[in-house]
């Protein structure tokens, strides 16, 4: 595997997913009811009935993993795990996406 590649995971859409990525998918897929779903970028919040509190648990595990402090706001809306791992990498500095 090249270093490029490292760190990187393709899922079952194709996706190529970083390491900060997965470890923030693995967070939400400890929080949903049905263990047994394996949760893409695509998969939709519905679909997997990720509610408010999920969320917050998700926010929760990130801040600790990372040492940051996640401020979402109220009216953040996800309508995939994709939209939602995107607005938590953005209070990840760079520097600790690989760590």
């Amino acid at each position: 595997m090249s270093d490029a590649m490292a760190g990187v995971t393709v899922n079952a859409s194709g996706d190529q997913l970083s390491d900060v990525e997965r470890r923030i998918i693995s967070f939400i897929q400890k929080e949903i009811q049905d263990k047994t779903v394996v949760l893409t970028r695509e998969t939709r919040r519905e679909d997997v009935a990720i509610d408010s509190i999920d969320v917050v648990n998700v926010v929760f595990a990130i801040e600790e993993e990372f040492d940051i402090e996640v401020e979402l706001t109220p009216d953040a809306k996800f309508t995939t795990v994709g939209d939602l791992v995107d607005a938590l990498i953005r209070f990840i500095p760079e520097e600790k996406r690989s760590s």
